[in-house]
């Protein structure tokens, strides 16, 4: 449970990609069990902190929950005696430490929603499932042609976006009675409702050029992100756009509606799932966690199917920029393969605000500030992905082998440090690369993968709308550049730290050895001084022998003076014997002598 409020002017528009810390501060015995006090953080404000409590057994439960995705976690052990002594206590809580750092470092862990309830309940202990429903029927109720299905689950990554199946209503049982919410809704629903009923004519993407199947269509519900800046009442004419988008590497939306919580897409929901779930080798209805978590095998592309995906991909971000709108949500997983033609999905993210899949990397780069920046550097991603079967797990990729020359080129313009440094390359730029030119030369004359009637392109928006779109992206990056500021400053601040305590670590160091060489010099001397006692005492001892045995021959010759040289070498050796016991007390007590 949280034990503090959040700080004033929290908003309920959460970026879900943002990075959360946690520390355990202390644990406490409360009612004859443990609690831990854990001090959670989002992002780089130390303002945007809270404090919660937790129990051992909420460990376990969230460990539960995430074992579906097969990643093995340092979850410590339960104990049933000697749970309550105080250095069990300690040596448990750094064993928690450790688990929850591993939970919130691994991005597809921390990006779930047990996790998320688990740091943050107060933000995600709300049924999303539940909203999503409300809000999806809501929109489709506007038009009355769609009857909403049953879930699909989380098959997704964000928290916020549900699948549904949906199929369309007998024509008959619509009727004329549509419910209008407003103007710019009412002139969105009489073009999609034209378009259904021409067999999709508007969205470029009908199977075999019939109607659509009601077996493969899916229904998609987001609600809006942080970055949301264009008004309700524009939303539905952009929508509009959408839908009448035509590209051959581009999905096409069958439906699009809104209300003031989110939006609902209708589009086609291919079997052999997404780009990702190729690479995975895994099921695209399974759960997120199972399928990316561990995967149980992975599948790179054969350098023809990368270079000739890899250019059907800028041929559709190139179409798009040059029309003014940004894409910015490019991924693995917003990718499907049909018949060797790419298709990319979720084109409406832009102007719902949800943050991107790679912003955890980017927004670590200043350099990537601009949309055609973010389009390219997630392209690189996906490029690499593509070529080694695996994704890059950070933001740069310090070393590229196992793969052609070309190709390593150019993925180090893209995701070197010192690409992203000085600066991406542009869309046009990476689409000249000689790698294209080279594998992907069959390909060169463009859509050589699409029948005669898919290669049409149309996209088309209104002055005010593109006005609108621009505006927003300046919006979108300004918050992005802020965000990259508070990042370089938190770095800054840790290399100060760094340095501080490298400082602080050599000038303790120098002490240490100034008193070592001190020790080490005082048992030298302390030595020698022994080494030098014990001369003495082999010298006394043996001019005392001496002495004896002059006394004993003179004592033969005369007999009367024994006794007189007996006690001198008697108080001799006495004298001798305290001197040397006097030095011994001086030395340390491990080379005295007595």
């Amino acid at each position: 449970m949280a034990i503090f409020e959040r700080p004033f002017g929290f908003s309920h528009k959460l970026d879900d990609t943002q990075s959360i810390t946690c520390v355990i501060e202390t644990a406490q015995e409360v009612k004859g069990h443990t609690e831990y006090l854990l001090r959670i953080q989002r992002g780089l404000i130390k303002e945007n902190c809270w404090k919660i409590l937790r129990r051992y057994n909420d460990f376990v439960d969230l460990h539960k929950c995430l074992c579906i995705s097969g990643i093995d976690l340092p979850m410590p052990g339960k104990r049933l005696f000697g749970n309550m002594r105080p250095d069990f206590i300690a040596e448990r809580r750094q064993a928690l430490q450790i688990y929850i750092n591993a939970v919130l470092m691994n991005p597809i862990l921390a990006s779930s929603l047990p996790a998320k309830r688990f740091v943050d309940p107060d933000s995600y202990s709300q049924s999303f499932h539940d909203q999503a429903v409300q809000n999806a029927m809501l929109c489709l109720r506007s038009e009355g042609i769609w009857t909403l299905g049953n879930t699909l689950g989380p098959i997704g990554w964000r928290l916020r976006k549900h699948y549904f199946k949906v199929s369309p209503k007998p024509q008959e049982k619509t009727g004329n009675k549509l419910l209008v919410k407003s103007g710019s809704q009412s002139h969105q629903s009489k073009n999609i409702s034209a378009s259904s009923s021409n067999g999709g004519g508007n969205s470029s993407g009908s199977i075999d050029g019939a109607n659509y199947d009601p077996s493969e269509l899916v229904l998609q519900y987001i609600e809006y992100g942080p970055d949301k800046y264009i008004d309700d009442k524009e939303m539905g004419g952009i929508l509009k756009s959408l839908v009448g988008l035509q590209h051959p590497h581009i999905e096409a939306i069958v439906y699009a509606a809104h209300n003031e919580n989110g939006c609902v897409a209708v589009r086609r929901f291919y079997k052999q799932g997404t780009l990702k779930d190729i690479l995975c080798m895994a099921t695209p209805k399974n759960p997120f966690l199972s399928k990316y978590g561990n995967p149980k095998g992975r599948t790179a592309l054969t350098m023809k199917q990368v270079a000739v995906y890899g250019r059907q991909i800028l041929e559709a971000l190139i179409f798009i920029h040059s029309k003014g709108y940004p894409y910015g949500h490019l991924h693995a997983g917003n990718i499907v393969i049909v018949d060797d033609c790419v298709k990319l999905l979720d084109i409406e993210n832009y102007i719902l605000g949800v943050p991107a899949f790679y912003r955890p990397f980017f927004v670590q780069h200043s350099k990537i500030h601009t949309f055609e920046d973010v389009d390219v550097y997630s392209f690189g991603h996906v490029l690499f992905e593509m070529a080694m079967g695996y994704p890059l797990q950070e933001s740069v990729a310090r070393q590229i082998n196992e793969c052609p020359e070309m190709l390593k080129n150019l993925l180090e313009s893209i995701l070197s440090k010192e690409a992203v440094r000085a600066g991406l390359p542009s869309l046009q730029q990476v689409m000249g690369h000689q790698f294209f030119a080279y594998h992907a030369s069959s390909a060169a004359g463009g859509f050589s993968c699409c029948n005669e009637d898919s290669r049409r392109t149309h996209f088309k928006l209104s002055l005010n709308a593109k006005e609108l779109i621009k505006q927003a992206a300046q919006k979108s990056e300004l918050r992005l550049r802020d965000e990259q500021k508070s990042v370089k400053n938190q770095k800054r601040i840790v290399r100060v730290q760094e340095m501080m305590s490298s400082e602080e670590e050599k000038r303790k160091s120098k002490q240490k050895a100034k008193l070592d060489h001190k020790q080490s010099k005082l048992k030298q001397q302390c030595s020698l001084q022994a080494s030098n006692g014990r001369l003495s005492l082999s010298a006394a001892s043996g001019s005392a022998a001496l002495t004896t045995f002059s006394g004993v021959g003179s004592s033969s010759s005369s007999s009367g003076n024994v006794a007189p040289f007996e006690r001198a070498n008697s108080v001799l050796s006495m004298h001798m014997l305290k001197d040397l016991s006097k030095m011994s007390s001086t030395l340390p007590t491990d080379i005295r002598f007595y």
